[in-house]
C-alpha cells in the first residue's frame, strides 16, 4: 500500500519518515511538506493511508482529507495535531478520519495506530477483492449477461483488456491453481501495462482449475510487449506435473467481457492438446494434425488381432499412441479419431460375422477420455478394448492352442472377481500348463498372474474413482479376500496405497 505523510515542519516530517521506514519495502512511504503536493501526487500514486497535519500552507489537512476521500472513498486518514487543534480534528471525522494522534507523537502510539489502520485496510481489501472476483465470475458464467453492479459492469465491458484463460487438467498431483507452485503476484507485476499498476489486474477463479486474468491496457499495441511475458509464464506452467492450458485474447472497448471469455473457452476446448500443455497466443489459428499414417497402422493392428497375434497388435497400438503424442493431437481430434477407429473395427467384425457385435454397439462412448491424464491411461484403455473385441469364444471344433489365449482373456474379463486357475483352464482344454503359459506370454507380453493382477487393479482404480471408499469392499469386488495382499498389489502397480489414490484422485460424477 501507499502511505502518505504530510507535515509542514521539516524536522517533524524527517522524524516520521524515519519511524515509518519499518514498513518498507512491503509498503511505499511518501513524504510531503504541504497538502497541494500530496493531492497532486495522489492522482498517480493513489494512497491507502494518509497521516496529515492540520495547519499547513496552501490547503490545510482537513481540505486535503476531503479531496482525497472524493478521489477514493476507501482511503484511511489519520490526523497529526497539537492539543488546541482538537476541535478542528473532530471536523475530520465526517470525512472518515480513523484516528487522532497528538503531537509530539510517541513511537509506540504511532506504530499501534498505523498497524491497526493497515490491518483494517487489508481486511477491507480482501473483502472488496472477494466481492469483485465473485461479481466478475458471475458475469462471466451467467447465461443471461447479468451484472451484480451496473457501474462496475460498464467499466469491465468498456475497458480495453488482455484476457487470459488458464485451465488446469484434473489430476491427483495438483488440486487446483491455488495449490500450483506459481507466484502469480510476481507475474502480475511483470504483466502490468502502463499507466495501470499491477493492483488493477483482476484474477478470477471460476472454479479450482479455471482462472481468468484481466490485464488492463491503454492501447491495443501493448499486446506486443505483453505477449512475450505471457509466453514466459506459459513456459513456467509447462513445468507443472499436470498439463496446463493458456488462451489469450484482446478485449476491445465496448465488447462484452463475457463474449470474449466464451470465445476463449470454446477455442481452448477445440484446440487443447491431449496430455500436454497448450498455448493459444493472440490471434492463434492452430491446425489439426494429419493422421493418414496412423490409419495405416490401425489396419496393421487389425490384421494382427484377427489372426490372434495380440502381442503384435498391442505393439502396433503402442506405435499409434506414440504418433498421437508426437503430433500433439488435440483432445477433440483424439476423441473423433478413437471413436472412428473403434467404429471401424467393430463394423469389420460385424461384417465378418462377429456374434459379439451388434448394430447398437457400433458407436463407442468415449467421454471417459476427458478424465484421462495422459497417454499411459489411454493406451491401457485401448488395449483392454482391443482384447475385449477380439477375445471372442470360437466354436469347439475351431479350438486350437493359439486360439485359446483370446478365450482365456475373455474368461478373465468376465470372471475376474472370482478365483481363476490357469492349470484348470489348461486341463479343461487339453493342453499342457507350460505350453499355455508360454503361449499366453508370447501373445500378451506378460505372464498370466501379472495380467490378471493388473486387470483387477485397474478395476479397483475405477471403483475408487467412482466413490467406493471402503477398502474391504473394493478388495472383495475385484477378487481379493485378503485386504493386505490387495493393498500390497495395488501399491506395486499404481505406486501408492488404495486410500492415498482415493484421496488424490478426482472422483467421477
Amino acid at each position: 500500500m501507499n502511505i502518505f505523510v504530510v507535515e509542514d515542519e521539516r524536522w517533524a516530517l524527517a522524524e516520521l519518515e524515519t519511524l515509518l521506514a519499518r514498513y518498507e519495502p512491503e509498503h511505499g512511504i511518501y513524504a510531503f511538506d504541504n497538502g497541494d503536493d500530496a493531492l497532486a501526487a495522489a492522482a498517480d500514486l493513489r494512497p491507502s493511508l494518509v497521516l496529515t497535519d492540520i495547519n499547513m500552507p496552501g490547503i490545510d489537512g482537513l481540505e486535503l482529507i476531503e479531496q482525497l476521500t472524493k478521489l477514493d472513498s476507501a482511503v484511511k486518514c489519520m490526523i497529526l495535531s497539537v492539543h488546541d487543534e482538537f476541535e478542528y480534528a473532530r471536523q475530520g471525522m465526517q470525512f472518515g478520519v480513523g484516528d487522532y494522534l497528538l503531537k509530539p507523537v510517541k513511537k509506540e502510539v504511532l506504530y499501534q495506530a498505523v498497524d491497526k489502520a493497515l490491518h483494517q485496510l487489508e481486511q477491507e481489501h480482501r473483502r472488496r477483492d472477494a466481492w469483485v472476483n465473485g461479481s466478475l465470475a458471475q458475469m462471466l458464467l451467467a447465461e443471461d449477461d447479468s451484472v451484480p453492479d451496473a457501474e462496475l459492469g460498464r467499466e469491465w465491458n468498456e475497458r480495453l483488456y488482455a484476457v487470459v484463460l488458464l485451465s488446469l487438467e484434473k489430476a491427483p498431483q495438483i488440486k487446483g491453481w491455488k495449490a500450483a507452485a506459481v507466484d502469480f503476484d510476481a507475474w502480475f507485476r511483470r504483466l502490468a501495462q502502463p499507466p495501470y499498476p499491477d493492483s488493477l489486474i483482476q484474477c478470477v477463479d471460476l472454479d479450482c482449475r479455471q482462472r481468468v486474468l484481466l490485464v488492463p491496457m491503454a492501447a491495443a499495441a501493448q499486446t506486443a510487449a505483453l505477449q512475450p511475458v505471457l509466453l514466459e509464464l506459459f513456459e513456467q506452467l509447462r513445468q507443472l506435473p499436470v498439463p496446463a492450458h493458456m488462451a489469450i485474447a484482446l478485449k476491445e472497448e465496448s465488447v462484452p467481457l463475457r463474449q470474449v471469455y466464451t470465445g476463449l473457452k470454446e477455442s481452448l476446448e477445440e484446440h487443447a492438446v491431449f496430455g500436454a500443455a497448450t498455448c493459444l497466443p493472440f490471434g492463434a489459428k492452430p491446425q489439426e494434425a494429419e493422421l493418414l499414417s496412423a490409419w495405416d497402422k490401425v489396419r496393421i493392428m487389425e490384421v494382427h488381432c484377427k489372426k490372434g497375434e495380440l502381442l503384435k497388435g498391442q505393439e502396433t497400438l503402442g506405435h499409434i499412441v506414440d504418433e498421437m503424442r508426437l503430433k500433439r493431437v488435440t483432445k477433440r481430434q483424439l476423441r473423433l479419431f478413437i471413436q472412428d477407429v473403434l467404429f471401424s473395427l467393430k463394423y469389420h467384425l460385424l461384417s465378418s460375422g462377429g456374434d459379439k457385435i451388434s448394430l447398437n454397439d457400433l458407436q463407442e462412448d468415449v467421454r471417459c477420455l476427458n478424465d484421462f491424464t495422459g497417454y499411459g491411461e489411454l493406451f491401457d484403455w485401448l488395449k483392454e478394448k482391443l482384447f475385449r473385441l477380439y477375445c471372442v469364444r470360437p466354436e469347439p471344433q475351431d479350438l486350437n492352442p493359439k486360439g485359446l489365449v483370446p478365450v482365456l482373456l475373455q474368461h478373465i474379463h468376465a470372471h475376474y472377481q472370482n478365483p481363476i486357475s490357469l492349470q484348470q483352464f489348461a486341463a479343461e482344454h487339453h493342453v499342457s500348463l507350460g505350453y499355455l503359459s508360454r503361449m499366453f506370454k508370447s501373445q500378451t507380453g506378460t505372464t498370466f498372474s501379472d495380467y490378471i493382477a493388473g486387470y483387477r487393479i485397474r478395476k479397483a482404480q475405477e471403483l475408487l474413482a467412482g466413490g467406493i471408499e471402503r477398502l474391504q469392499e473394493v478388495s472383495r469386488l475385484v477378487g481379493y479376500e485378503d485386504t493386505k495382499h490387495f493393498s500390497a498389489l495395488f501399491k506395486k502397480f499404481v505406486g501408492v496405497s488404495p486410500m492415498t489414490y482415493a484421496r488424490k484422485r478426482p472422483t467421477t460424477k
